[in-house]
């Protein structure tokens, strides 16, 4: 009798273990899942707002990186975005072919090359930057300061859990 009664409970204690698991498995794919629809909808409002300059979302973030952080190496925009330097590159050969941005080599040391928007592309991409800049502080501005000192609050804490994790 006892025998069975062990069984049950390891069996019990296991099922139960296996439900805490994939509902901790849930919860960290449905922040995943949550900020995957955020970059979604941040990526569609910035298409259409560079739709008719003929650029898509990611092409639109790197303009705007480039518009407002200035000249920046490849390898550290592609930091930035979080995309691979191969993915950068392509994207700035499209974007350089359409006349957008130019590349310009280091005197100190040839090897680094610097992208920088051209004066043209600015001054036709001013108003889309400026409008999807409204969005977004008018998406922020509905909320009340509690809700954005939560969001900044909750963002920290899972950037400072990935950091933990990634050390």
């Amino acid at each position: 009798m006892r025998n069975i009664f062990t069984r049950k409970f390891y069996i019990r204690y296991n099922f139960e273990g296996m439900r805490s698991l994939v509902k901790e498995v849930n919860r960290g794919m449905n922040v995943v899942k949550m900020l995957k629809q955020i970059m979604d909808s941040i990526k569609q409002n910035i298409e259409q707002e560079f739709k008719e300059l003929n650029l898509t979302g990611t092409q639109g973030m790197l303009m705007g990186t480039l518009a407002h952080g200035g000249e920046m190496k490849i390898s550290d925009l592609s930091e930035h975005m979080g995309l691979s330097n191969s993915t950068v590159s392509g994207i700035v050969d499209r974007l350089e072919k359409q006349g957008f941005l130019e590349r310009r080599r280091s005197k100190e040391d040839r090897r680094v090359v610097y992208v920088t928007v051209t004066s043209e592309f600015k001054k036709k991409a001013k108003n889309h930057f400026d409008r999807v800049e409204k969005k977004v502080n008018d998406i922020i501005n509905e909320a009340t300061q509690q809700e954005v000192d939560k969001i900044y609050e909750g963002l920290d804490i899972l950037k400072e859990l990935m950091e933990r994790q990634n050390q």
